[in-house]
């Protein structure tokens, strides 16, 4: 005769809770590495923007018309989401930048510019929402808003954790 084959219901019970139990401590860790790699891109992408504007700069001696207001892809103002490219009359078009956050649906990138001055601007929305928004400026000043109280307070003038 042979012995029933099969797993008994405190055997499935059994794993299923090792399985719960796991999923309880791997999960968290898991979002938290997404988390910190989703802001890790935001910090490249407002780099990479202060990189496209320092290009827009050298050419035109001025950082204005970097924003986009209309949504084209095309500069047009000086405050607002960032645009991806800059147009002028007698220099042609630059490209600024093309913000992979943005494009995600993670993060919003805005930009506050004079002629001789930028503050680049990351606002956390979808799934980032609540992380905090982070800035850079033309004179490299990082900070991020790790309370996401809305203010950056004297020790959040880094994006390190």
């Amino acid at each position: 005769m042979q012995p029933d084959r099969g797993l008994t219901l405190i055997e499935l019970l059994i794993a299923m809770i090792i399985l719960a139990l796991l999923s309880a401590l791997v999960l968290p860790l898991y979002n938290r590495y997404s988390d910190r790699a989703f802001r890790t891109e935001a910090q490249a992408d407002l780099l990479n923007c202060a990189q496209g504007l320092e290009r827009w700069a050298s050419v035109s001696f001025s950082y204005l018309g970097a924003a986009d207001t209309n949504a084209d892809g095309v500069g047009d103002a000086n405050a607002g989401a960032i645009a991806e490219r800059v147009v002028h009359a007698t220099l042609g078009t630059t490209n600024i930048c093309i913000p992979g956050s943005v494009r995600d649906g993670r993060y919003n990138i805005t930009v506050a510019a004079t002629a001789s001055q930028f503050t680049l601007t990351a606002t956390p929305v979808g799934q980032m929402a609540g992380d905090g928004f982070m800035t850079f400026d033309d004179a490299a000043n990082q900070a991020w808003d790790k309370d996401a109280d809305g203010s950056i307070s004297a020790t959040e003038n880094t994006w390190t954790e």
